[in-house]
């Protein structure tokens, strides 16, 4: 099969064949724990959605001896039932607000020479007027009120298929994949032009890159991989349900990994990366809003050369440091979010813990950015012409850093539930696509593009250096350029 055969289908599966949800898992039922959440999906507007289970114990872990109240609770948002049951703190008030409940009965059933107590149920979600959220629990109300072992209350394997009408997935993945697509073109459009600037450069007299540039082609890249990943993620679970765990986690970590470099763009460019030395360092009133040993001009002072701040990262200087933080702090939310039973990527979601950690970091790293743009412009020794450039480019770096928080919350109190996951990822991506779009005309620009790029160590006549090392403050050279055959790449 050729690539655009395989194209091709991929294209159709994203599009046209779906499938219902499949899952599967282990619940134990407990005194403390006599309702578990199985499962949430969103059924189309005047669509009715179906829901099948099995429950398994194998006959060697014991019998649910007293099945009278183990029940398929169905939930939904109607009159903010779900919400008032989560508040409830015993079952027999939960269930209260559920839609409709099925029995459980168990049967012993031979599956593969192995004896089982197998129960199946069945349960149909009436058509809405709207999309609707379902929530279906299991739960037994009886084991608040009589202590159970757990061989006679034994923990019950699951696997259900629920569809949301004729063979449709969630009704919050509606349009996902076309702005996958969207997104996808959109960040292979600005990788070809920072790619064409780039073999430009190296072509040119003197074969010369700044590290920078190659560091926004690498977030684009990160940004393409995971819209790709999530794209497949996708496809596969509209054919079969469950779709690739794989391909939705290396989404979740390029994702992540795209905001960790923006994030450590847009730090080391408002420090004055990229600016003259004389623009950055000179002057007594420099800095002198920070403080004169502090741990923040530290770490600003270390950002204005990132890589000279990597070589001394044995010594403990604190650029360094945030620098590696940033990296990992990205890496661990995303595999933390993994933990968390939902179909598809929730990087940014606010429903979990990982988001509400991610979204305060990012504003502390807005608080850092706003402190090293400011001295920059505040050090007495900036340009006259380059202080509007600077006010406008602390303003976009703050709302990159802020605007995430912002649509996330807005998301997590004003939108439906069906309505999150869309807005949250379309909101993320315009914003995501925007920064990306302004750092690639940032390091791109020709020399007359603003007085940043008349003045910054981007275009390869500025700041012509006179060594190609400098001096740490350990003592050790640290390289002020690599070179790479021909090929040299600016590291200040």
């Amino acid at each position: 099969m050729n690539i655009s055969m395989i194209l091709f289908v991929l294209l159709a599966q994203a599009f046209f064949f779906v499938d219902g949800k499949v899952s599967k898992g282990k619940v134990l039922l407990t005194g403390e724990n006599s309702v578990a959440l199985i499962t949430k999906f969103a059924v189309s507007a005047n669509q009715s959605g179906s829901l099948k289970m099995e429950l398994k114990i194998p006959t060697s872990a014991g019998m649910y001896t007293d099945e009278r109240m183990l029940k398929l609770s169905l939930f939904n948002e109607e009159k903010d039932a779900w919400r008032n049951a989560k508040k409830k703190p015993l079952c027999s008030e939960k269930v209260r607000y559920a839609a409709d409940h099925r029995q459980v009965v168990f049967n012993s059933k031979e599956i593969d020479g192995t004896q089982y107590w197998v129960a199946n149920v069945e349960a149909n979600l009436p058509a809405k007027d709207s999309h609707m959220y379902w929530y279906m629990t299991l739960d037994d109300c009886l084991l608040e009120q009589m202590y159970h072992s757990i061989r006679d209350a034994p923990e019950m394997e699951y696997s259900y298929v629920v569809m949301n009408g004729d063979s449709h997935v969630s009704a919050d993945e509606m349009g996902m994949n076309k702005l996958h697509f969207v997104q996808i073109g959109f960040s292979s459009l600005l990788l070809l032009w920072v790619a064409f600037k780039i073999l430009r450069a190296v072509s040119s007299s003197k074969g010369q890159i700044h590290v920078a540039l190659l560091s926004v082609a690498l977030a684009v890249l990160f940004d393409i991989i995971s819209a790709a990943s999530e794209l497949i993620h996708s496809s596969v679970y509209a054919m079969n349900g469950i779709g690739s765990y794989t391909f939705d986690c290396l989404s979740s970590h390029f994702e992540a990994q795209c905001d960790a470099v923006i994030a450590l763009v847009l730090l080391t460019v408002g420090a004055g990366w990229t600016l003259p030395s004389d623009v950055v360092m000179a002057g007594s009133n420099n800095m002198a809003m920070l403080g004169t040993s502090s741990w923040v001009q530290k770490t600003v002072s270390g950002f204005r050369s990132p890589i000279t701040a990597l070589h001394q990262l044995k010594s403990g200087n604190p650029a360094a440091i945030l620098v590696i933080m940033i990296l990992a702090a990205h890496a661990v939310l995303a595999q933390w979010g993994r933990t968390f039973d939902d179909d598809f990527d929730t990087y940014h979601s606010l429903e979990h813990k990982p988001g509400r950690v991610l979204m305060w970091f990012r504003v502390i790293c807005g608080g850092l950015f706003l402190a090293a743009s400011a001295s920059v412009r505040n050090n007495g020794r900036c340009p006259g012409s380059l202080q509007p450039f600077l006010k406008k480019f602390q303003i976009v770096g703050l709302a990159w850093f802020l605007s995430l928080p912002f649509v996330s919350m807005y998301v997590s109190s004003a939108m439906h539930s069906h309505q999150k996951h869309f807005t949250l990822a379309l909101g993320s991506t315009l914003v995501q696509s925007s920064s990306l779009a302004s750092l690639v005309w940032l390091f791109t620009g020709d020399k007359d593009a603003s007085a940043y790029h008349r003045v910054s160590n981007l275009q390869t006549g500025n700041d012509t250096l006179s060594s190609s090392a400098s001096m740490s403050l350990s003592g050790h050279s640290v390289p002020k350029m690599m070179t790479f055959g021909k090929t040299k790449v600016r590291l200040d």
